[in-house]
């Protein structure tokens, strides 16, 4: 079975690469805000293109619960 892929996808993408701008992700629960979270980081610290790496402690992601730090921290290290 092929995995379909969310109807947001080019939402998610933009807000993925975009370098610019900060980027607010609101959404309820269980929707890909920490794997969106977690793609964005690495394409700041790591991109794939030719743009420039920042590094690390320049990036500020804020959670509401030390649950969701803690799950944030665990998949961007396995990444």
């Amino acid at each position: 079975m092929t995995k379909r892929a969310p109807a947001d996808a080019e939402e998610r993408n933009k807000a993925t690469r975009e370098r610019k701008r900060n980027v607010i992700v609101d959404a309820g629960a269980g929707t890909g805000k920490t794997t969106l979270l977690v793609a964005r980081i690495l394409h700041l610290i790591a991109p794939d293109d030719d743009g420039p790496a920042l590094e690390l402690e320049r990036v500020v992601a804020i959670t509401f619960t030390r649950k969701a730090a803690g799950e944030l921290k665990l998949r961007l290290r396995e990444a």
